[in-house]
């Protein structure tokens, strides 16, 4: 908006009223004077033209035309400066008299012809003014005789006109030159005081508060001025008092500087320390990993080692669970460490090639034992339209897996853990793969479902949590790393699903081994399985191989089935299998064989004896659930493709003409990877230190060395660096073996001059890959060792229980003695197990102690290892008076084990060669 100046204003309020007025006025008069100069020229008009009229009419009347032009001339000289022409007309127009010649009167206008019409009236005629006046007065007849017509000068009316509106300019004008007096003088009356005022104000923003007395004698000027004083004033004290605040707060915040300055160098000691504890936490845990796991390393590597001797059920076991305790601390110990990670921000995350289906599958495997020991069923299904080979990091999608899997067998007590897994394609190259896991356990409360993934340690152990609590949270930021999202749904008493999702890109190359499928391609299936969830899984692997699949979830149905007399190629039995239901599943077999022609189990155990009493009664083979696709592929295919093949079992080949030196100060794990390695290779030595092991190289020249890490008088770094630069071994693979696993060590020592890293524990799988990679001699060993395990797999189930090293040796090396005492414990055993199904059921433990300690010494001399140990225990345990109750568990395994001997008939040990 366009700002006026005050001078202007009262300019403006000055002139405008009085300019409108004046011309208000002004228009007025002159318009009223204008009409009256009219009139007044109208009337004297008609004073002339009358008389006139009645004078002329009696001359008229006489016929005296001359008297009647002599007045009208004597009318114009004595009205001259109004008139300018007197002409009568007679009644048809004509001219009969004119005042003044010099105007051509037949140009007038004649009046109209109605009564009275114009008389007196003045009709404007070429700039002037016309008038006519009849003769005849009678108003009411029409002017049809004789007039007379004027013709008046307009000029001096139009004179008068403009000298009377001058007049009234002159006075507006003066009106407004005195209004512009009176606005100059009231300006400046107020411009000084309004300067002032303004200029006041200025100060007073500048902070100079001056107060003025200067009056106006306006009333109003001088409230504003007095007002501006008091805010001076005003403003003059809160400026003392801020002023005042404001050197206060100076000073106190002065203070807290110095106070925050002392702090902020606390907090940056605080700081240097926290960093310097975390450095050394990480130390710590580095050093502790390694220090955990070299004794892990002898534990699992040993134990592994024993699984593969001959052992006693209950040695097996025992084992077994040792194996467990073991890889549960590793895991323990690998979780802290990558809680440790996660706190630095270091995680790792390492896509590779894999075939998601084995991975899930052997993964299943692992976590079988803890839901068979709780008679839990365990299920994974994965959707036929998911692609089996990723790139992603397969290390990591299992941790998450079995961190959430291992919770739902842990927290849930009867029911079934249902594992789940597809595929949402988002591209050609790219998919989010879906895993679920829902039990039927007793679900989270929802006061705990917000603290699930904070990594707590709960108090409780009732609790969803309780344990380390460092499982969920680890998965949760494992699988953020991977690009996916976690969740989980769950009501208290109702079950849980935890779900998570991970990016994947889709590897266009196959990463597994090919199932032999096509061989199973419209075979017939008889399958029995009464748990929904088993059948539902497996039923979709059955069809995807193009068998043809008859169904049946219940006894009746199978009844039904094969009263139907339809011959099936194979026969399937799936069966949550306990002790004292053995029998129950042996009579299934039983039942369907006729109608089979391969009869296979899936059962919920891992017990290799209840297996082995499994395969007694007629089945082809024995798998444990959950249905592991290659081995039950492989397992169904078998006798197809023996038939087709039927190819000689290959000749073992030598070990690998391989120098090999280990280094290690640790003499457990020194042994571990000497008896591993002493498998693969011929020459093997041995150091115990970076020293010796840099000693023997400069004298011997080796193929590939193995070499510890943290090790006294000298380090496998420094050894390593010795090597290289003066040795026999200067181009000589070395590979460093520690249970340093902390990120980036890998690529630390490789840049020192290692050529791979293997972390401990160590398995005959990962030296024998290291094998294969550096040294190509291995491929040999590798063929010999696959060889191996081939001619092993088709001999007799009997060579499981039976020693023959053992049975030659306690017969002084004489074969045909060994076969004959052999041959004589089968024999005595039916009715050796007769009496002691006599005895257990009397409840007589001495007769059971007579039997067992007969049978205990018949085995001494025969090699039946896992029979002797057996009935060595159960002798022992009667002696101490444990009752037959008790014994029970190793009772029913003898009765596996002697009917598994009972049935090795004469024409089996005939044809069999015994060593010599």
């Amino acid at each position: 908006m366009t700002k006026i100046a005050l001078r202007y204003w009262i300019l403006l309020f000055a002139l405008l009223p009085a300019v409108l007025a004046s011309i208000g006025l002004g228009s007025y008069f002159a318009y009223n004077k204008a009409a009256e100069l009219h009139r007044n020229l109208a009337g004297q008009a008609r004073n002339i033209a009358v008389p006139l009229a009645i004078s002329s009419e009696k001359f008229l009347a006489d016929g005296n035309l001359a008297a009647v032009e002599a007045l009208l001339n004597t009318s114009h000289r004595l009205n001259s400066p109004v008139l300018s022409n007197i002409v009568l007309f007679a009644a048809d127009g004509e001219v009969l008299a004119s005042s003044n010649p010099q105007y051509h009167a037949a140009a007038y206008p004649k009046p109209e012809q109605q009564p009275g019409a114009l008389a007196g009236q003045l009709v404007t005629f070429e700039h002037s003014l016309l008038t006519y006046q009849p003769l005849h007065f009678n108003r009411n007849e029409p002017a049809s005789g004789p007039y007379i017509l004027l013709h008046l000068q307009h000029e001096h009316i139009l004179l008068q006109q403009q000298r009377y509106k001058l007049h009234v300019a002159m006075v507006v004008t003066a009106v407004i030159m005195l209004c512009i007096i009176f606005s100059q003088f009231v300006r400046h009356k107020i411009q000084p005081m309004l300067s002032r005022l303004q200029l006041q104000l200025q100060q007073v923003q500048a902070g100079q508060y001056q107060q003025q007395t200067n009056t106006s004698g306006i009333k109003e000027l001088d409230q504003i001025q007095h007002s501006i004083n008091l805010l001076s004033e005003q403003l003059s004290s809160l400026e003392q008092e801020m002023q005042h605040n404001i050197e206060q707060v100076t000073s106190d915040l002065q203070l807290s500087m110095e106070q925050l300055e002392v702090q902020n160098i606390q907090l940056d000691f605080s700081r240097r320390k926290a960093v310097e504890e975390n450095r050394q936490k990480s130390e710590f845990l580095a050093k502790m990993s390694h220090e955990l796991r070299t004794p892990l390393n002898g534990v699992i590597g040993f134990t592994r080692q024993l699984l593969k001797t001959q052992l006693s059920a209950n040695q097996h076991d025992y084992l077994s669970t040792i194996q467990k305790s073991a890889n549960s601390l590793l895991h323990l110990v690998n979780d802290v460490l990558d809680f440790s990670k996660l706190e630095e921000g270091r995680m790792s995350i390492n896509p590779e090639p894999f075939s998601l289906r084995d991975l899930l599958n052997d993964a299943t495997e692992l976590l079988a034992a803890n839901a068979f020991d709780k008679h839990l069923e365990l299920v994974i299904m994965i959707d036929n339209g998911c692609p089996d080979d990723l790139i992603a990091d397969p290390g990591r999608l299992i941790q998450v897996l079995m961190n959430i899997a291992g919770n739902a067998i842990k927290f849930t007590e009867h029911g079934s853990i249902v594992i789940r897994v597809s595929a949402t394609l988002l591209n050609e190259d790219q998919l989010i793969l879906h895993c679920s896991i829902q039990d039927t356990g007793r679900g989270i409360s929802e006061d705990k479902q917000n603290q699930l993934f904070q990594g707590f340690t709960s108090s409780q152990p009732e609790d969803h949590n309780s344990g380390s609590g460092l499982g969920l949270m680890i998965s949760q930021r494992l699988v953020q790393a991977m690009g996916g999202n976690i969740g989980f749904e769950s009501k208290a008493a109702e079950g849980s699903t935890f779900w998570f999702t991970i990016k994947c890109q889709r590897h266009h190359l196959s990463v597994a081994e090919p199932l032999p499928i096509e061989v199973l391609d419209g075979k017939s299936l008889l399958y029995f399985e009464p748990q929904q969830y088993s059948r539902e899984a497996t039923l979709g692997l059955l069809h995807s191989w193009g068998l043809q699949v008859t169904t049946c979830a219940t006894k009746g149905q199978l009844q039904q089935a094969l009263n139907h007399g339809q011959h099936y190629d194979i026969g399937l039995i799936g069966r949550a299998i306990a002790i004292n239901q053995v029998n129950q599943v042996i009579s299934l077999v039983q039942q369907i064989q006729p109608s089979c022609h391969f009869t296979y189990l899936l059962v919920n155990t891992l017990s290799p004896n209840l297996r082995e009493a499994m395969l007694a009664s007629g089945a082809n083979a024995c798998l444990p659930k959950p249905t592991h696709q290659r081995k039950l592929a492989f397992a169904l295919a078998k006798p197809y493709l023996d038939q087709a093949n039927n190819l000689p079992v290959p000749v073992a080949q030598p070990r690998a003409a391989l120098k090999v030196l280990t280094v290690d100060d640790n003499e457990a794990n020194l042994k571990l990877i000497n008896t591993l390695l002493t498998e693969l290779v011929e020459h093997l030595e041995s150091a115990t230190n970076g020293a010796d092991a840099w000693q023997k190289a400069t004298q011997h020249v080796y193929d590939i060395i193995f070499m510890d890490i943290n090790m006294p008088v000298m380090d496998g770094i420094n050894a390593c660096q010795r090597i290289r630069q003066s040795s026999l071994n200067e181009h000589t693979p070395i590979i460093a073996v520690t249970a340093h696993a902390v990120a980036g060590e890998r690529a630390r020592l490789l840049s020192l001059g290692f050529n791979e890293f293997l972390s401990k524990p160590l398995d005959d799988k990962m030296l024998h890959y290291t094998l294969q990679e550096f040294c190509p001699l291995v491929a040999q060993s590798a063929l010999s060792t696959e060889a191996e395990t081939a001619a092993k797999q088709p001999q007799s189930d009997a060579n499981k229980l039976i020693d023959w090293q053992v049975g030659l040796q306690r017969a002084g090396g004489k074969p045909e003695l060994a076969k004959e005492m052999l041959q004589m414990l089968l024999t005595s055993l039916p009715q050796t197990q007769q009496g002691l199904d006599a005895a257990i059921a009397a409840n007589d433990s001495e007769q059971l102690l007579q039997l067992i300690h007969k049978l205990h010494g018949a085995c001494c001399y025969i090699g039946v290892p896992a029979l002797k140990n057996l009935a060595e225990t159960l002798e022992t345990q009667l002696k101490s008076g444990t009752t037959i109750e008790q014994l029970e568990p190793e009772l029913f395994e003898l009765d596996d084990i002697l009917s598994a001997l009972s049935q090795l008939d004469g024409d089996w040990l005939a044809k069999l060669d015994l060593p010599e």
